[in-house]
């Protein structure tokens, strides 16, 4: 592990119980982020704003950054999912109801139904249509 130490990577040096809350917290902040971003871009949509204009602003702020800030389809991947419906898991295990990460799992889920409405709309029947979404990656 020493080039870890030679490249200035922190550590925290915890117990497992916090360091596995540590990486749903982050991750389920994360998840949260972009969710309220694409729900500011939902309400846009009602109102004429510019979502781009609104999330540069708002990564303008020191205390928010711009990362994460892009209104799309909904977060995806391997951990985001997996790591919200954990936390929320844990807190229903320990008789808590997390209503915000409960939120936007809810929310992130009904993006996806927004973003299809959204293609129909603009291109009317998408039956027997072949759909290419470009800049949609993972890592």
């Amino acid at each position: 592990y020493q080039p870890l130490y030679l490249i200035d990577v922190p550590f925290v040096f915890t117990n497992l119980e916090t360091a596995e809350m540590i990486k749903y917290a982050c991750n389920s902040f994360l998840a949260t982020k972009i969710t309220f971003i694409n729900e500011i871009a939902n309400i846009r949509d009602r109102v004429g704003a510019d979502v781009h204009q609104i999330a540069r602003a708002m990564g303008m702020d020191g205390r928010i950054s711009p990362k994460f800030l892009h209104p799309g389809p909904g977060y995806g991947g391997s951990c985001f999912p997996k790591d919200t419906r954990a936390l929320n898991a844990i807190a229903n295990n320990k008789r808590y109801k997390f209503k915000l990460i409960k939120s936007v799992i809810e929310a992130n889920q009904c993006q996806r139904e927004i973003v299809v409405e959204k293609i129909k709309k603009l291109l009317g029947n998408v039956k027997d249509k072949s759909i290419g979404i470009l800049g949609l990656a993972f890592k």
